[in-house]
């Protein structure tokens, strides 16, 4: 059923709503969907389709949608045994989904979009340097080795990204759109079953690089407002969700000077 934009006013989201919890949808899942929605919306906007006395989500607001989740970050050993898993043999989307995961892991934990629109204007001088399409932060970091192994695997001449996830064919912003959610989809979707091979107690997927990177410089006591700088966030707090919560083992290592 399509539903026009000037129908979704603020009671609609609000009817909306309570139709999900009736539903018995958790909370964040009601989020995922209405951040969806408010997506949708700001496109139109910035297309000039919605005018901005129309936008709904200036009184509605999706931030009350959140429920804290079980943390999505992997201890140092599980994230090599994804990092060195052996592709020889499978198909295109599972070594993409690898060297993404690789990638991400050690570059920063650059998300899935930043990665897909990455060219080689954004490697200079040994360093990855590119502005998060998310926030528009700057962010400036030493390419690793084994970053830069992967890129080795995708260097060619036709194309200006670096990874072969975008084309020059995909030259509107829903062509770029369509591509990156089909692509974004089988990548987690092998992720997934590598991480079930691998006995990965949580499911994997191209996020979970990006949390584990944070976890794991906040487990070796780097301060958070650096691991903030580095994610790009827009504040400590937002980097806070990211953090995994310390293990029983450092708990009760802590309680025994009580």
């Amino acid at each position: 059923m399509d539903i026009p934009f000037s129908d979704i006013d603020c009671n609609w989201l609000k009817r909306y709503e309570t139709w999900l919890r009736k539903q018995g949808k958790s909370e964040n899942t009601i989020g995922i969907r209405f951040r969806n929605i408010r997506m949708i919306f700001n496109l139109a906007m910035n297309m000039e389709l919605v005018k901005p006395e129309n936008y709904p989500f200036k009184k509605f607001k999706v931030s009350k949608l959140h429920q804290d989740t079980a943390k999505r970050a992997l201890t140092k050993e599980e994230i090599l045994s994804v990092v060195n898993y052996n592709i020889t043999g499978k198909d295109f989307y599972c070594k993409l989904a690898v060297h993404l995961f690789t990638f991400s892991y050690f570059m920063g934990g650059i998300n899935f979009v930043d990665m897909a629109y990455l060219t080689e204007k954004n490697v200079l001088n040994n360093r990855l340097i590119y502005n998060r399409r998310k926030t528009s932060k700057l962010i400036n970091l030493p390419m690793q080795e084994r970053a830069i192994v992967v890129l080795k695997e995708y260097e060619k001449k036709n194309s200006p990204y670096l990874f072969p996830i975008l084309t020059t064919k995909h030259k509107t912003e829903q062509q770029r759109l369509n591509r990156l959610h089909k692509v974004i989809t089988k990548v987690n979707k092998a992720l997934k079953a590598i991480g079930e091979e691998l006995h990965i107690p949580i499911k994997l997927t191209t996020y979970v690089a990006r949390h584990s990177y944070a976890t794991v410089l906040k487990r070796a006591g780097v301060a958070t407002s650096i691991i903030c700088e580095s994610l790009g966030h827009s504040s400590e707090k937002v980097t806070q969700i990211y953090l995994d919560g310390f293990e029983n083992s450092q708990i009760d290592k802590a309680m025994e000077n009580l």
